[in-house]
Order: structure tokens, then C-alpha cells, then sequence
């Protein structure tokens, strides 16, 4: 279970000053993709963060992407159990991004292109090597791609822990 962020004043504004280069671009690119419609702050204890629903056609399939504490998602995806497992799981890159500031997109991309580039043809438990390679999915992560993958097969939690940290992450 995720431990809940520092809510004290100090930590607060240092948090907000070391992330804004990163929740600009994420900002930004959210009030961009959905047009300023359906924009709304998700969060608890464990993380927050604003969805933006993409609302304009894609190249690239996805579920859904953070930019800083910006989550930006396809709306049919993020329903149901599987969708508020899959807003947890972004809400903890959210996480990252508060211990890595700016530093979080370039990394995060470093690690995802290589591990696309050297992992691409093997298998993982998942099924998803980019993603099962990517230590920022993994292992430095309190709900990573994996332990996601095995909570959508209700597998890993029993219903009782899964609903506890849904509600650490408020979703």
C-alpha cells in the first residue's frame, strides 16, 4: 500500500515549485487534447492528479498517459474496475513525478525507448515488453504495469485489499 503524500505546508510548495516545468507541458497538452471538456481533478491520499479525456483522433493506441500530475486518457478505457485500476496505476507516475520533478519525462522516455529497443522481442509476463523492461513500470513504481496486468485478471489482491488501494489512490 502506497503511504500518503506529505501534506504539510513547506513540502507542499516545494513539491508544486520542483514539478511545475513538468505539469505545464502536461497541463497544457491535456487542455489541448480534450478541448477543456470533461477536465477534472481525480486523487486521495496516495496521489493526485487532473484527467483530460483525449477527444481528438490518434495516430498510437493507448489506455491513458501522465505528463506531470496531468493524466491524459481514452474515456471508454478508464471505466469500470479495469479503469480505475488503470487511473491508479497512472496516479502512481504521478508519484514519480513528485520525487523526480523534471527530470521525470526525460527518464521515463529514455527507459521506455530502451527498453522497446532491446526487449522488443522478448516475452514477458505480461506480454508487454516494453512496458515489463521499463524500471519506472516496474519496480520503482507502488502499482506497476505488471501488478496491474495481474489485478485486471483478479489475481494478486483479494477484493477487500484491491478496494483499499483503489481508495488510497481515490479512484
Amino acid at each position: 500500500m502506497p503511504a500518503p503524500r506529505s501534506r504539510q505546508r513547506a513540502v507542499r510548495v516545494l513539491r508544486a515549485l520542483w514539478t511545475l516545468p513538468t505539469d505545464l507541458v502536461g497541463h497544457s497538452v491535456g487542455l489541448l487534447v480534450s478541448g477543456g471538456r470533461g477536465v477534472r481533478r481525480i486523487g486521495g491520499p496516495a496521489a493526485v492528479a487532473t484527467i483530460y479525456p483525449c477527444r481528438i483522433p490518434c495516430p498510437w493506441q493507448f489506455g491513458a498517459v501522465t505528463l506531470g500530475q496531468a493524466i491524459i486518457y481514452r474515456p471508454p478505457l478508464a471505466e469500470g474496475i479495469g479503469g480505475r485500476l488503470l487511473l491508479a496505476h497512472e496516479l502512481a507516475h504521478s508519484r514519480q513525478h513528485d520525487v523526480l520533478g523534471p527530470l521525470y519525462l526525460p527518464a521515463h522516455l529514455l527507459v521506455q525507448l530502451i527498453s522497446a529497443l532491446v526487449f522488443v522481442g522478448r516475452r514477458s509476463r505480461s506480454g508487454d515488453p516494453i512496458h515489463a523492461h521499463n524500471p519506472l513500470e516496474q519496480r520503482w513504481l507502488c502499482l506497476g504495469f505488471d501488478a496491474y496486468q495481474q489485478l485486471l485478471r483478479g489475481e494478486g489482491l483479494g477484493a477487500t485489499a484491491r478496494e483499499r488501494l483503489l481508495q488510497r489512490f481515490g479512484v
